[in-house]
């Protein structure tokens, strides 16, 4: 009789767990490659979770596979950009759940050494918490009583707690006000381009009206468009409730600096450009930089921003994404920031003129991260 061997054992084992959790049947039409391809992926993500660990993600797992993320001390784009991507590509890849103690999936995000946080890095962390919250049919329940209270505020104001429709949440006793103040972030999907809320939010706390506001409005315009036409597209199996773009803004009480910031968590600029209208021309403006191989995303997102073109033929849809530059420029002062993938474009617009850089990214933005910031 043949012998029985541990490694026989164990994928019996795995198959009767698998049997149980989804049904037989679901599990008897799956086939073999399907299979294969799903366990390659969670391979993958284990991968890289013990990559970021390696790296400093305070993560700790449990013998099932369940894993504990501890949110750093702060989150910042600007000053702590690697420390707070790090975190952010951890929730990406860990709320893929997969249903076998072999792989990692997500237990919980813990808040409660978090004393700092922007808004970008904010939206950003709700985004990818929504996304995680959908996929186990928002089943979240926040637990806040070791919160920081300024923390607390900002994530009450943006309307973080809105995602948890099966739970009640309870403020710190001692609660505090911050002199940042978010405005209810919207979500909608690749159909959906309706943001006017984000106005009269902005005109609540600031006061007053913001000035040049059309040629924002043309910026978030084309920004939801890019979602509609490329973020998503439909040669991939990319899920109906994922399809999603999100939009805050901040206002800072003492400085006076009001920031705009959206995001979508589609394939990101880079990898839509190849199937754009523009990328003929995007090739002709960089084929003469010898850096292009080693800085692919970041000069790809410069070109982009610097080509006029028209992606649908419809000579009303404007100049495209040259377009996001317009309201800082009117307003003379501040910046335009638009991250994806592994590269950054930046305009900085002054009293001694305009000012671009670009740079590559350690962590990738999954997905497309655009940020204006201007004084009032």
């Amino acid at each position: 009789m043949k012998k029985y061997t541990k490694k026989q054992r164990k994928n019996d084992v795995n198959r009767t767990y698998l049997q149980r959790k989804l049904g037989y049947k679901f599990y008897a039409r799956e086939s073999r490659s399907s299979r294969n391809r799903r366990e390659h992926l969670f391979r993958t993500i284990n991968r890289k979770i013990d990559r970021l660990i390696a790296e400093g993600l305070n993560a700790r797992s449990n013998i099932d596979g369940r894993v504990v993320l501890n949110l750093p001390e702060k989150m910042n784009l600007s000053s702590n950009y690697n420390e707070t991507m790090r975190y952010i590509n951890a929730i990406r890849a860990l709320s893929h759940n997969p249903r076998s103690a072999r792989f990692y999936r997500l237990a919980s995000v813990r808040f409660d050494a978090l004393k700092d946080i922007s808004s970008s890095a904010a939206l950003l962390l709700t985004s990818e918490l929504s996304r995680w919250d959908d996929s186990i049919r928002n089943n979240l329940t926040p637990q806040t009583h070791n919160w920081d209270p300024i923390i607390f505020e900002k994530f009450r104001s943006l309307g973080f707690f809105n995602l948890f429709r099966k739970a009640s949440v309870s403020a710190p006793s001692d609660q505090k006000e911050s002199d940042v103040h978010f405005v209810k972030y919207i979500k909608g999907n690749h159909e959906d381009k309706d943001y006017r809320r984000l106005r009269r939010q902005l005109l609540q706390i600031i006061g007053e009206k913001v000035k040049k506001w059309p040629l924002l409005h043309g910026g978030l315009d084309e920004a939801i468009t890019n979602v509609c036409h490329h973020a998503y597209p439909s040669t991939l199996k990319i899920r109906e409730k994922d399809k999603n773009w999100y939009l805050t803004g901040a206002f800072n009480e003492k400085t006076r600096e009001l920031k705009i910031v959206f995001c979508d968590q589609g394939i990101g600029v880079p990898a839509s450009l190849p199937t754009s209208k523009i990328w003929e021309k995007v090739l002709e403006s960089i084929s003469s930089l010898p850096s292009f191989n080693r800085r692919k995303h970041a000069t790809l997102l410069k070109a982009a921003m610097e080509v006029s073109r028209t992606s649908t033929d419809q000579n009303d849809r404007g100049k495209g994404l040259p377009d996001m530059k317009e309201f800082i420029r009117e307003r003379g002062a501040g910046y335009l920031a638009l991250m994806s993938g592994h590269g950054l474009y930046k305009l900085t617009v002054n009293g001694s003129g305009e000012a671009n850089k670009t740079d590559t990214l350690d962590y990738p933005v999954e997905g497309t991260l655009i940020i204006w910031r201007v004084q009032l």
